[in-house]
């Protein structure tokens, strides 16, 4: 009976480290602002896959969207509006400012009823202070996704200079000049965890390939 009690243990154990180990999946929206444009977004999470809609603000028409898979690097872009689908090349690897200077704050709050920390990246030679609120889980698929992207705008390149943040997702974050003017502005509208189709990462059919 010891023993049945031990395998059962042990079985328990591991699968729950197997659920862990899967991360998140489901999808998460959110909204970007550079103070004169308005942008929309939602990342949909699975396994190694990451789908990335871009929406017209206000809907859920999608306006563009990205495919891209987190072992291998690829990346594979969606035209809707042509039907249209073609290989994006991985971009060069931005480089990181020495000139930031990162400080992890003291202040905590509650976003969505999950509490985070504030992180602040401040580059004097830029005259730009990046403020973030990120909270812990099983987010590890999004730094991942960041340096694949190699975006180069303040929110992902800042963002990338703070350590210890494998399995943490910024909820809000506010761009502003060192004077307090405001520059730009994000946040996560809504996260929902839940199973998503395999199809969602695959490319429609009808799709026709175009070559850079």
């Amino acid at each position: 009976m010891r023993i049945q009690k031990i395998l059962a243990a042990c079985l328990l154990i591991v699968a729950s480290l197997g659920a862990f180990a899967q991360g998140f999946e489901g999808s998460i929206y959110f909204t970007k602002s550079n103070m004169m444009d308005v942008t929309q977004y939602a990342y949909h999470v699975k396994g190694n896959m990451v789908r990335i809609d871009e929406m017209v603000e206000g809907s859920d028409k999608l306006v563009a969207t990205l495919l891209v898979n987190l072992e291998t690097g690829e990346m594979v872009a969606l035209s809707h509006e042509r039907n249209l689908w073609m290989k994006r090349p991985n971009k060069d690897e931005v480089e990181q400012t020495s000139s930031a200077e990162v400080k992890e704050g003291q202040l905590e709050r509650s976003i969505h009823g999950m509490n985070c920390s504030q992180y602040r990246v401040r580059d004097k030679a830029a005259d730009r202070e990046v403020m973030y609120w990120v909270t812990e889980g099983d987010y590890g698929f999004f730094p991942k996704l960041l340096s694949i992207l190699q975006r180069k705008d303040n929110f992902s390149t800042y963002y990338m200079q703070i350590d210890g943040l494998d399995n943490k997702l910024p909820l809000m974050a506010e761009e502003n000049t060192l004077l307090r003017e405001k520059k730009g502005f994000l946040q996560v509208d809504k996260i929902e965890k839940k199973k998503l189709a395999d199809s969602l990462f695959k490319i429609p059919e009808g799709f026709e390939k175009v070559e850079r």
